[in-house]
C-alpha cells in the first residue's frame, strides 16, 4: 500500500500500488461510482484505445453511462472533436469572446518560410505547438529571436513530425489547469517549476533528494524525479546559489526556469486562492463549445495583473494532480463529475471499505484478451476484522486452503499473509452474520494436523481488495519439509544398500583373483 499523504483525501489512501500513471485517473473514476454501488464494468471494442484509456461504464441500474478516463458520454463528439484541434477550439473561443494568445494557425501546406514571416510579424516572445497534440507533446515556449524560432519549427514539424502547428505570443504568467463541470469550477492547481523549501539545516542536494523521495510517494508523478545536471546547476549559479547551499527555512529555491523541464514541475492547488474573474473565465470557456458539460481548461494567468488567457481545453484530461497535489488540498474531482452524471447517489450509502483490483483488468485489455470484465458489486451490509494467529503448521498451503474454503463459503472478502514474527494473519470483511460464524470456525476448528495456540482480534480500519488472497507468501510448507526428508531418508538407506554390496564386491576372492586381467586391459587400452 502506498498511497498514504496528509493532503490527500482519506478514501484514497491505502490504495494498490500498481495503480499509477495515467491508469490512476480511469481506476479512481471507476472507484467512485462502483463505491456507490454502482455497477462497473470496462469494455473494450476493435478500434477502441487500448489501456489507459479503458472504456468503463457504470449504471444504476436504470440508465447506463459510459466513460474514457474522466470523459463520460455527456460530453459530444463535436466537442470532443473541437478540443482535439486546438486552432478550431481557438476560433469557438474567439468567437465568445474568451481571452485568447494571439496567434496564427498553419496546416502542412505551409512551408516555413511563411511561417517564421508570421513570426516576424508577430514579434517576440512566442509559442510553436502542434494542432493536434495533447499533454504538452511537442509544444516549445519562450522563444526570443528568430534563430531560436528557425530551431523550434525545424524540430516540430520534421523531427517531431508535426506538420500542423501554432505560431501564438508568449504569455508571461503561471501556468493553470482549472476543471470545470456543469457551470462551476470544481478545482485548480497550477504548475510551478521544479523546486525545494529550505528548512535551514539542509543544503539543496540534501532537499533535492528528500523532494524525490516525496515525488515518488505520488502515483502520478512517482516516476519524475528531479534531475541534477548541467543546466539545473547552471540555472542555481544565476542566483548566486550551489548544490551546496542550505536555504533559509520556508526559502523557496527554484531549480528550473518558468516553461523548462515539464515533468518536473510541482501541481499545487489554488482552488480556494483563485481570482472570481480567472473561474468565469475558465467556465465561458467551456460553455463556447459546444456539447462539452465537463473538462479541464488551460490557462496562462499573470497573477500580477489578473488577467489570463486560454491556451487549451482538454475533454479528456488526467485528473490525478487535482487528487494528489504536491502542496494545497487534494479536491475530488471524480466526486463531481458521478455527482454530475448519478445525482440520485449523491446523499446515497457508499461504503469507502473496500477497493477492486485494477491490474488483471489493464492486463486483460493490454492482451485484447476479453471484451468485457464486470467488477463484483461492492458489499453494503458489512464488518472488516483482522485475526493474529500463532501455532504449528499454520505456514503450509494446506492451512491456506482450508481458511479460504471458509471465505468462500461464507462470502467474505480479505487475505491471509504469514508474517516475519511467524504469526499468521487472517483479514476478513462481509456480512455481520457471516464474519461471527468465520470467527466461531477460527476459535473452534482448525485444519488438519493444524495446532492454534494463541488467537488475538483486532480492529481493522484499513480498506480491503475485493476478493481473497494470499499475501507476501513466505510458506515453508512443512508438508514439503516432511516429504523432502522421507525421501531423503529413502535414498540414504538406497546408497548404504549400494555401498554394502560394492563392498562385498571388493573383498570377494573372484574379484581379487582377476585383478591382474584387469590391469593388463588397462594397459592394452591405453596403447
Amino acid at each position: 500500500m502506498q498511497l498514504n499523504q496528509s493532503n490527500w483525501l482519506p478514501h484514497l489512501r491505502n490504495l494498490p500500488e500498481d495503480v499509477n500513471g495515467y491508469k490512476t485517473c480511469t481506476y479512481l473514476m471507476a472507484l467512485e461510482g462502483w463505491r456507490r454501488g454502482l455497477k462497473l464494468t470496462f469494455h473494450i471494442e476493435p478500434g477502441v484505445a487500448v489501456p489507459p484509456s479503458v472504456r468503463f461504464s457504470l449504471s444504476n441500474g436504470e440508465r447506463e453511462h459510459f466513460f474514457t478516463v474522466s470523459r463520460g458520454d455527456k460530453v459530444s463528439k463535436e466537442a470532443i472533436k473541437i478540443c482535439m484541434i486546438k486552432s478550431l477550439t481557438y476560433k469557438y473561443l474567439a468567437e465568445n469572446n474568451v481571452p485568447i494568445p494571439e496567434g496564427k494557425s498553419f496546416t502542412e501546406e505551409t512551408n516555413n518560410d511563411e511561417i517564421i514571416d508570421f513570426a516576424k510579424e508577430i514579434g517576440f516572445p512566442l509559442v510553436v505547438k502542434p494542432t493536434d497534440a495533447g499533454s504538452g507533446r511537442g509544444v516549445i515556449t519562450n522563444i526570443t529571436n528568430i534563430d531560436e524560432f528557425k530551431d523550434a519549427l525545424t524540430t516540430v514539424r520534421d523531427r517531431l513530425g508535426f506538420k500542423n502547428v501554432i505560431v501564438e505570443r508568449f504569455i508571461v504568467g503561471e501556468d493553470y489547469r482549472i476543471y470545470v463541470v456543469n457551470d462551476k469550477v470544481v478545482g485548480a492547481y497550477k504548475r510551478i517549476p521544479a523546486n525545494v523549501i529550505g528548512d535551514g539545516k539542509s543544503t539543496i542536494k540534501e532537499l533535492i533528494k528528500k523532494k524525490n523521495e516525496l515525488r515518488e510517494k505520488n502515483p502520478f508523478i512517482f516516476d519524475r524525479p528531479i534531475k541534477i545536471d548541467k543546466k539545473l546547476t547552471e540555472f542555481l549559479s544565476e542566483q548566486q546559489l550551489t548544490l551546496e547551499s542550505v536555504p533559509k527555512k520556508n526559502e523557496r529555491i527554484f531549480l528550473r526556469p518558468q516553461g523548462a523541464y515539464l515533468k518536473e514541475r510541482d501541481p499545487v492547488d489554488i482552488t480556494d486562492s483563485m481570482p472570481d474573474k480567472i473561474k468565469e473565465i475558465a467556465v465561458k470557456a467551456m460553455k463556447s463549445i459546444p456539447g462539452l458539460t465537463h473538462c479541464d481548461v488551460d490557462m496562462i494567468v499573470d497573477e500580477e495583473t489578473g488577467e489570463g488567457y486560454v491556451n487549451e481545453i482538454n475533454s479528456r484530461p488526467q485528473i490525478s494532480n487535482h487528487l494528489f497535489p504536491i502542496e494545497g488540498e487534494a479536491r475530488d474531482i471524480p466526486k463531481e463529475i458521478i455527482d454530475f452524471y448519478f445525482p440520485e447517489t449523491i446523499n446515497g450509502k457508499r461504503n469507502d471499505q473496500y477497493y477492486y483490483d485494477f491490474n488483471p483488468v489493464y492486463e486483460s485489455f493490454r492482451s485484447m484478451s476479453i471484451k468485457k470484465i464486470i467488477i463484483p458489486d461492492i458489499p453494503f451490509d458489512h464488518e472488516l476484522t483482522r485475526f493474529r494467529l500463532k501455532g504449528k503448521r499454520l505456514r503450509t498451503r494446506n492451512y491456506e486452503r482450508w481458511v479460504r474454503r471458509q471465505v468462500a463459503n461464507l462470502k467474505l472478502n480479505g487475505y491471509i499473509k504469514h508474517l516475519k514474527n511467524g504469526e499468521t494473519s487472517i483479514v476478513v470483511g462481509g456480512k455481520s452474520s457471516a464474519i461471527k460464524k468465520f470467527r466461531n470456525i477460527i476459535y473452534n476448528r482448525s485444519a488438519k494436523n493444524t495446532v492454534v495456540t494463541e488467537i488475538k482480534e483486532f480492529d481493522r480500519t484499513a480498506p480491503i481488495k475485493i476478493g481473497f488472497e494470499i499475501i507476501n507468501n513466505e510458506t515453508d510448507s512443512s508438508d514439503e519439509v516432511e516429504e523432502l526428508k522421507e525421501k531423503y531418508k529413502n535414498v540414504s538407506k538406497e546408497l548404504e544398500l549400494y555401498k554394502t554390496k560394492y563392498e562385498k564386491i571388493l573383498n570377494s576372492k573372484s574379484w581379487k583373483m582377476t585383478q591382474v586381467f584387469r590391469n593388463i586391459s588397462k594397459i592394452m587400452k591405453s596403447n
